[in-house]
């Protein structure tokens, strides 16, 4: 996919006494980087991210479904009974509605139908998701000292206001959803959905027969039609398949065997006696999950994991099922002999997951989260990661890190300066590829510091230019402080001698 045709998806985050996090905004870019000390909100923020994504994944379509199909998702939330009292003039029309006429379905009626469709999104699908991935409910979530968190959500134009109130979050600004809609009857028995982008208006086509035999059900019928065009327009490009990879992964993926196993084992006395199963976050059942039932075909970027894993662990990470009824076992393969994970190093098993992740999971518009992708790993193989991490940005996957390395970030910041570089040079001069760049518009990174006057963290955007990269003042105060003791000490040393 070139560049042109990169899936654009905008989401803008406010968030304001959210765990540790006091305040700040965040807009996610192509490649979108969360430095910061520890504890400090990296992790809070990120696993937001997942659970906003989540919440509109459920309603991701079969392939193959036709976009408007997505209003089957919401339509047990519509009480039909409740329209029909508040639109009596709307009914009577389209009860009168015969071949050859068309009518335009009230902005307001459109607005109570959007508003229903965000009030299961937000409202019900977020706060069960968010109370999912952190496994603790919402009232925990909120800052030490304070009573309620509020979180501003814009995604690709459809801002959102939402506190928290009695235990869950409510809606206290509705998105606006700027289309028009009219209803056609003409011959036959067909129903058809025009679309003018440029005037933002949906016709929906409904054949004589078909309407005739709707009967007393027509008003249900449009009403229903018009759920189907909303939830298209709202989800189409906000539905993307989020991934997140957990901090603790190497030690899961070490350890999740013996988990599965101990469960089975007591599986025979549920009922009988209290099975107590270890509690995770949702991101971590998830991680777990994806790894037990990992598909059988290969992904698309199964060529590109295989060249990275060459240059980065000298061999391969393979998953042998000797029987389909036995539990996959995930191998290091070197020089063609299988090494199981516990016995490889620290290096191979940081990176099986990401890799068996992009080999069978990951896909083009994927959004894929990683939590601190540089541990256990080398500086020059954080350059080469970095490398590996750009290469997927430019083949349309969207990337959230969190991250402490310096080395990351300023191999990072290079492929941003290569941006300016023509090329042919890139490849000639540099010996990268011609893809091996960003663009600074396609890069965001974020600084979590602590703020005195909030007694909480702030998010603070990190400049970013084509001249410097990433501006990395986080790390400079750092160096500076060590140097300015190691000089301190040096001379205090002579001093003694």
């Amino acid at each position: 996919m070139s560049i042109r045709e990169r899936r654009k998806t905008e989401l803008k985050i406010e968030a304001k006494n959210f765990g540790p996090i006091s305040g700040g905004k965040i807009t996610l870019k192509p490649l979108t980087l969360f430095i910061g000390p520890n504890n400090s909100g990296k992790s809070y923020a990120a696993m937001l991210v997942h659970s906003i994504f989540e919440s509109y994944t459920s309603t991701t379509l079969p392939p193959g479904m036709p976009p408007f199909m997505r209003g089957r998702f919401f339509a047990e939330y519509l009480d039909i009974h409740t329209f029909r009292k508040e639109f009596p003039e709307l009914k009577r029309q389209i009860d009168g509605l015969k071949e050859g006429e068309e009518l335009e379905i009230p902005k307001q009626f459109i607005e109570k139908v959007t508003n229903k469709i965000f009030e299961e999104v937000y409202e019900k699908r977020l706060s069960d998701e968010i109370v999912r991935s952190f496994a603790c409910p919402l009232n925990e979530l909120i800052r030490i000292g304070k009573r309620s968190f509020a979180l501003k959500i814009n995604f690709n134009s459809y801002g959102t206001h939402l506190t928290y109130q009695k235990n869950k979050l409510k809606i206290k600004e509705y998105p606006q959803l700027d289309i028009k809609i009219r209803i056609k009857v003409t011959k036959g028995l067909d129903l058809v959905f025009k679309e003018d982008e440029k005037k933002k208006e949906i016709l929906i086509q409904m054949g004589a027969l078909l309407w005739m035999k709707k009967k007393e059900k027509k008003f249900a019928y449009i009403q229903f039609l018009i759920l189907e065009v909303c939830a298209s327009k709202i989800l189409e490009k906000v539905a993307m398949p989020c991934y997140y990879l957990p901090a603790a992964r190497s030690g899961i993926l070490l350890g999740h065997k013996v988990l599965a196993a101990s469960i089975v084992k007591k599986a025979p006395y549920v009922g009988i006696e209290r099975l107590e199963i270890p509690k995770f976050s949702g991101v971590v059942s998830d991680f777990i999950s994806s790894v037990i039932t990992l598909p059988e075909e290969k992904g698309p970027f199964y060529q590109l994991a295989q060249n990275f894993e060459k240059e980065l662990i000298k061999g391969e990470i393979v998953v042998r099922t000797l029987d389909e009824y036995l539990y996959p076992e995930i191998k290091y393969n070197f020089q063609d002999t299988d090494i199981p994970l516990h016995r490889a190093s620290s290096t191979i098993s940081e990176l099986a997951p990401l890799f068996l992740y992009l080999k069978y999971i990951i896909k083009q518009g994927s959004i894929l989260i990683i939590e601190e992708p540089e541990a256990h790993l080398h500086p020059e193989n954080q350059r080469i990661l970095a490398k590996f991490l750009v290469k997927l940005v430019r083949k349309d996957v969207n990337i959230i890190i969190t991250t402490h390395s310096e080395y990351l970030l300023e191999q990072l910041s290079s492929f941003i300066l290569l941006s300016k570089v023509e090329p042919k040079k890139r490849v000639e001069k540099y010996k990268y590829s011609e893809e091996d760049f960003l663009k600074p518009d396609e890069v965001a990174t974020y600084v979590f510091n602590y703020d005195i006057k909030s007694s909480g963290h702030k998010i603070t955007e990190v400049e970013i230019t084509e001249e410097d990269g990433i501006l990395q003042e986080e790390f400079l105060k750092i160096h500076e402080a060590l140097y300015e003791e190691t000089i301190k000490l040096r001379r205090d040393l002579r001093a003694e001698t």
